[in-house]
């Protein structure tokens, strides 16, 4: 005669739970991607150490010091940066384009300036490889001001993998900048101000996506100040 033995219906569902998390892949965790780990892309979007957006835009500020002259002569450059430590890589090159316009009486007012690059970066959490297009304004460029003031758009389009909860999917991620009023100081080429948003779009392989929105704020000691939600970030 056979035995059954009656299973308690809380504990089928705990079990069936716990299975089915331990089968969650890559592809299902990017509707889960948190507000911290988007504040980590952010900041892989800005920050220099993985060669982000303030990297070839300071090196932009150099550039126009050296430029303030040629009054309406279209000028560009290519710029090839690498570097290997233990907290990040990167590989990138950048295009940069930029024109000068000054008044009838060749003062300059304000500096207009394209960035396309491409490359790899990697940090412990997260490595990938990107697309990035700039389109920036420069003013503040007479002798007096202090500080170059920066308004426009940056963008990065690519792959990331990043280690998300014990999996490791790769995305395709899109991060979106918005400056408004990022100062550069012309004596020590850091960010000392400014605001601006970032958009994160992240799509999984089977097309699953996910939108995350983020303030920034450029601080005056040289970090930067990610928001999304309720989450805060400084580097």
């Amino acid at each position: 005669m056979k035995i059954i033995q009656k299973i308690s219906p809380i504990l089928f569902f705990a079990v069936l739970g716990s299975f089915a998390a331990c089968k969650k892949s890559g592809e299902e965790i990017i509707a889960l991607l948190s507000a911290t780990e988007a504040a980590e892309i952010v900041e892989n979007s800005v920050s220099a150490k993985t060669a982000g957006f303030t990297m070839p835009t300071i090196d932009m500020a150099q550039i126009v010091d050296t430029y303030l002259n040629s009054c309406n002569v279209p000028g560009d450059t290519t710029l090839q940066k690498s570097k290997t430590l233990p907290s990040a890589s990167y590989n990138y090159t950048f295009n940069m384009d930029w024109l000068v316009t000054c008044s009838a009486a060749n003062v300059p007012q304000s500096t207009a300036v394209s960035i396309q690059g491409n490359g790899s970066f990697g940090t412990p959490h997260w490595s990938g490889a990107d697309a990035t297009t700039g389109e920036l304004v420069f003013t503040g460029l007479s002798p007096q001001e202090t500080a170059y003031i920066v308004n426009g758009s940056y963008d990065l389009t690519g792959d990331v993998t990043g280690s998300l909860r014990g999996a490791n999917p790769t995305l395709n991620c899109t991060t979106e900048l918005t400056l408004v009023n990022l100062t550069i100081s012309k004596t020590t080429y850091k960010t000392t101000g400014g605001n601006g948003t970032a958009k994160v779009i992240a799509t999984s392989g089977s097309g699953e996506q996910q939108t995350l929105n983020a303030s920034l704020t450029f601080n005056a000691d040289g970090t930067v100040t990610v928001t999304v939600n309720d989450y805060t970030h400084s580097f």
